[in-house]
């Protein structure tokens, strides 16, 4: 019995759910609402102490940490496996799931906000926001969306936030010129754990990163990562069209400053 606690845009859910879909497992989903602070529900906190998206309960075992879930996940259900044969290939997989977690994910969160969540806050009064940001256990996390919603583009995160996707994307493209996928030449939690990262990039219409010829072994990467089922089924089918076109819009009135910080016409 698998029961996911989810948001559809939950980039570290995404994870999760790929890698069930990868090992052909069915689950049941516990949707929780990321605007609401249902993360910061006592009943939830319980499960999660720190209050973010996804926990999976497998069997009664509660399990936190996407990449740790994915890797638990893995081994418990081997086929087909997702990590890669070799000693070496799987220290890259884990390098890339590393950075993810290290750097791309903070820098994510700082650029879904200034770009885009903001506008779910901006208008709310001091003592409202004061509400909402009450419950939440992680104090940087807080002071970082403060920051965003106050000051969207002008937030001192987002330069550092880009600096990080450049060297990422960078770093991806140098790969792909190598080896069909991040890890070797078979697909691995290493794209898995990518994927939903450039994909939030992508929705927020920043995709002149890497097309145009910019960096074309990551665009051929990211379009053979977009013909899988499982990201296809599960990240990209899921948003509804709504939310993806107000999203874009936000990434194109962005864009231009952003490209400019980028250096990116």
């Amino acid at each position: 019995m698998l029961t996911l606690y989810d948001n559809i845009a939950s980039v570290a859910a995404q994870k999760v759910r790929m890698t069930l879909h990868e090992k052909g497992q069915a689950w049941e989903t516990a949707t929780v609402d990321l605007r609401n602070g249902d993360v910061m529900n006592a009943d939830y906190l319980k499960l999660n102490p720190g209050g973010v998206v996804p926990t999976l309960v497998h069997d009664g075992k509660v399990l936190i940490e996407s990449t740790a879930i994915i890797e638990y996940l893995d081994e418990v259900f081997p086929e087909p496996p997702l990590k890669p044969a070799t000693p070496l290939e799987r220290h890259r997989m884990r390098l890339w799931t590393k950075h993810i977690d290290e750097e791309a994910h903070r820098a994510t969160g700082s650029l879904s906000q200034a770009v885009y969540i903001r506008y779910a806050h901006v208008n709310k009064t001091p003592a409202e926001l004061d509400a909402y940001f009450s419950r939440m256990p992680d104090k940087d996390r807080e002071a970082r969306q403060r920051s965003a919603i106050r000051l969207g583009l002008d937030a001192p995160e987002v330069g550092p936030a880009l600096r990080t996707f450049a060297r990422l994307i960078d770093d991806m493209d140098r790969q792909a010129a190598r080896m069909a996928w991040l890890a070797g030449e078979s697909f691995s939690l290493a794209d898995i754990a990518c994927a939903p990262y450039v994909m939030r990039l992508e929705m927020l219409a920043m995709q002149s990163m890497w097309t145009d010829g910019r960096r074309p072994h990551m665009a051929r990467w990211w379009s053979a990562m977009k013909a899988r089922p499982c990201f296809r089924i599960e990240v990209e089918d899921r948003f509804p069209a709504a939310v993806t076109k107000l999203m874009r819009d936000r990434g194109e009135t962005a864009w231009p400053r952003l490209g400019q910080m980028l250096g990116v016409n």
